[in-house]
């Protein structure tokens, strides 16, 4: 969700690194697009979104009209953002839309918030006057980021994939109506969706594969794509498999696998459309 060459920023406030309250009031303002990730693998959703309790200085949205199918969660550290936008863009066509816009401190775009239909007025005038004016776009900087402790979980076993895998078991998917469920993010923002692809495209001259669903859009630059692998990680249900999508730099850009506890999160058909694409 970066802003697009069409794209006009008619004003932007700089938001204060504490803003109390401020998600607290994300439900009043209506269906809210959400998009996590970087320009390496994204994700972006439509729904109506709501704060739920989360451990100490964490934040967790929930999509509050969201299909029981396909649950969508955001778990986040704002600790981990450096700066954040509210900003008011004039949309090709000539509509205006708001958006809250988060960053690293590599000046990578790590969560938006953005509403294309109108949202009350004296709400969002309340929020952006706890910002401060400015349509500088630097990138930021002299963030002191705190690092949170994590037990690593070590796999039963890891299996090089192809590329064209990932493309094969998306399109099973779809020919069956597997739901599936992704994670997309790092330690700052990951976004958990469940959903059901509808469809599969792949951009050869931009190398961009797109995946979307109900409300649903997933998009990966190919290009940065270094490691696809199918993983396995022991559980109390047996072994559990998954696709893990790796960046340039090593990171861990997403995770793919069947949905827990959806009508069509066949654990059988997931594996069933892993052999057809690895045999």
């Amino acid at each position: 969700m970066e802003r697009g060459p069409e794209e006009v920023v008619l004003r932007a406030v700089r938001l204060p690194e504490d803003m109390p309250g401020l998600f607290d009031r994300i439900e009043a303002f209506g269906p809210a697009r959400l998009g996590c990730g970087d320009a390496s693998c994204r994700i972006e959703v439509d729904a109506r979104w709501r704060r739920v309790p989360a451990p100490a200085r964490r934040l967790a949205l929930v999509a509050a009209d969201s299909p029981q199918c396909s649950p969508a969660r955001l778990e986040a550290d704002p600790r981990r953002w450096a700066r954040g936008f509210a900003l008011e863009m004039l949309s090709p066509r000539g509509a205006v839309w708001r958006r809250l816009q988060f960053h690293d401190v590599r000046g990578q775009t790590v969560l938006t918030l953005e509403w294309r239909s109108p949202v009350p007025t004296l709400a969002w005038e309340s929020l952006l006057a706890c910002g401060s004016e400015g349509l500088a776009w630097a990138a930021p900087t002299g963030f002191d980021a705190h690092p949170v402790a994590g037990v690593p979980v070590d796999p039963a076993w890891r299996q090089g994939c192809d590329i064209e895998v990932l493309h094969q078991i998306l399109n099973e998917a779809r020919l069956q109506r597997l739901a599936l469920q992704a994670e997309v993010g790092g330690e700052a923002a990951r976004l958990q969706v469940g959903f059901m692809p509808e469809q599969v495209a792949l951009c050869m001259r931009r190398r961009r594969l797109t995946v979307r669903g109900e409300a649903r859009v997933w998009q990966l630059d190919e290009m940065r794509l270094t490691r696809l692998e199918l993983v396995g990680h022991a559980s109390a249900r047996g072994l559990h498999q998954r696709l893990e999508l790796g960046g340039p730099g090593g990171e861990l850009l997403a995770r793919l696998g069947p949905a827990a506890g959806a009508d069509r999160g066949d654990p059988c058909g997931w594996r069933l459309a892993l052999q057809q694409a690895l045999n």
